[in-house]
């Protein structure tokens, strides 16, 4: 099963720099055919009792509005490196809802699908 994130017509996140703690960055050039994307939180946030998420890779689709999300990638404080969690995991759900309330904080409309 694949997971997206879906965003509102108004809210390209190629268009979006910043939405509260979150900072969204170009992974590869902007007039690329295979266009990705970081969303990096940028204050140390846990998520459980070692990890910590840093950022989500999310890759453009032939969908206009629709994001696969390639990978969280975590800080594992017990392990002290980076790991990468898939988005169907418990702590990748809960990273990816923590996402979406925030960025519906500030009025950046965006849904969680998977297929």
């Amino acid at each position: 099963m694949q997971h997206y994130l879906e965003f509102d017509a108004f809210d390209n996140p190629m268009q979006l720099s910043k939405v509260g703690n979150w900072v969204i960055t170009f992974i590869s050039a902007a007039d690329d055919d295979h266009i990705q994307l970081a969303i990096t939180y940028v204050l140390p946030r846990q998520i459980s009792d070692a990890l910590q998420p840093r950022r989500v890779l999310i890759e453009k689709t032939f969908h206009e509005h629709q994001w696969l999300i390639q990978t969280i990638e975590c800080f594992d404080s017990q392990s002290n490196q980076e790991v990468q969690i898939a988005p169907s995991d418990e702590l990748g759900q809960q990273t990816l809802q923590q996402i979406l309330e925030e960025f519906g904080r500030y009025d950046v409309n965006v849904t969680l699908k998977s297929f």
